[in-house]
């Protein structure tokens, strides 16, 4: 199917910015929202955007092409003609069902209707429309303009030929666009969510501190620390994210107590000028640790029986346990696994390259050690075992 003309519902910072990817590449944009000012607000977004294009070196005359690309709306009139919608509204089910019935009454019988939901499941979704084989996942990482990674997952009845359009459409894009079986968090964000917790269980029981956390990761392998990072998106978001992989995925998942204990006293990040470090509340920019977070831990920590010696392994390993676990369950092609994570999440190198650098055996040996001392969220996942006892040595 060729796609000629694309549709984005919500013009909020993230719609904005799935538009200015399709502009950037000559797409037609249909942009809608609830009402005029809001639509007017994207508008601004897209504006800003463009212009922080045009100061970085791209010609006035471009960006005044890109810009006359972007249809406002605020009615559905328009949408008959489109050939794909992305969605990219609240993360509600009950919001994205009425989107979804809209857009199924007024669309095109040939339309593809994607979702941008980083989590909630692609099938329940395509439920709420009669053209469950024309929904699929279409999840852009924020910024969408900028990040690389496109995650393509099917649900149940997605047609293969609707999911072949979308990858090659992401290509057009520019992106790396992956397909990712239908799973809670889809693939980057399930193995992001196990190697964050586990941030917060070293600070938690007294590991390691805020600083030597962050500090530590990025020497190793990422370009922000992960409490840096929790920060930057902020611990209600985090919490409400890790409650819904809790329940989807079980006790491996467990939150630990300092995340519910931060949103409780406000502790939020960036956006309140104090999470694990303090911010700047015009400019957001930090000044250092958070001495309400030392008083936190006091109250809710569980330091561990013994001396527990911080290495920086430990966080990554729960998230290259769980990408065991993924290709377990053919959530994603081997080989598509480390450019996701490293196009995704900025990091120099995926879980699997890390597993192979640290070996799979010691990998093995250092989970099994933790599984005896943590329990459920280090248990091995059973194809790392399987690798280990056919000696290999890597995955791809």
């Amino acid at each position: 199917m060729q796609i000629s003309k694309v549709g984005v519902i919500g013009a909020g910072t993230m719609g904005s910015s799935i538009a200015v990817a399709l502009i950037g590449r000559g797409y037609p944009v249909v942009l809608k929202d609830v009402d005029e000012d809001t639509v007017r607000a994207g508008l601004g977004r897209v504006d800003r955007l463009l212009d922080s294009r045009v100061r970085k070196g791209l010609p006035p005359a471009e960006a005044e092409a890109m810009r006359a690309l972007v249809q406002p709306a605020t009615d559905y009139s328009a949408f008959p003609d489109l050939d794909l919608v992305i969605e990219a509204v609240a993360e509600s089910i009950d919001v994205k069902r009425r989107v979804f019935e809209e857009l199924d009454g007024c669309c095109n019988v040939h339309a593809i209707l994607a979702t941008n939901t980083s989590s909630l499941p692609i099938t329940r979704i395509a439920s709420f429309t009669r053209r469950p084989d024309k929904v699929v996942g279409m999840h852009f990482f924020n910024p969408a303009h900028l990040m690389k990674l496109l995650e393509i997952v099917p649900g149940l009845d997605t047609a293969p030929t609707t999911v072949r359009t979308a990858i090659e459409f992401g290509q057009k894009l520019g992106k790396l666009a992956i397909r990712v079986e239908e799973c809670p968090s889809f693939l980057v964000n399930r193995l992001l969510a196990r190697y964050m917790n586990e941030a917060l269980w070293c600070l938690q029981d007294g590991v390691a501190g805020v600083e030597q956390i962050d500090q530590a990761a990025c020497d190793f392998v990422v370009p922000v620390g992960p409490l840096a990072l929790r920060d930057m998106n902020g611990a209600d978001i985090g919490l409400a994210v890790a409650r819904f992989n809790h329940q989807e995925y079980g006790e491996r998942f467990r939150p630990p107590a300092v995340l519910e204990e931060m949103v409780k006293q406000n502790l939020l990040g960036q956006k309140t000028g104090g999470g694990f470090y303090q911010y700047d509340p015009q400019t957001r920019k930090r000044s250092g640790p958070n001495p309400a977070i030392e008083q936190l831990i006091q109250k809710v920590g569980t330091p561990a029986p013994g001396a527990e010696p911080f290495a920086v392994e430990r966080l990554f390993l729960p998230m290259i346990n769980e990408a065991f676990l993924a290709l377990q369950e053919k959530v994603c092609e081997a080989e598509d696994l480390d450019p996701a994570l490293m196009a995704g999440l900025g990091m120099r190198k995926g879980p699997l390259a890390l597993a192979a650098e640290i070996g799979l055996s010691e990998c093995l040996g250092a989970i099994e050690s933790l599984f005896e001392r943590h329990g459920e969220r280090f248990r091995p996942a059973p194809l790392l075992k399987r690798y280990v006892w056919a000696r290999r040595t890597a995955v791809v």
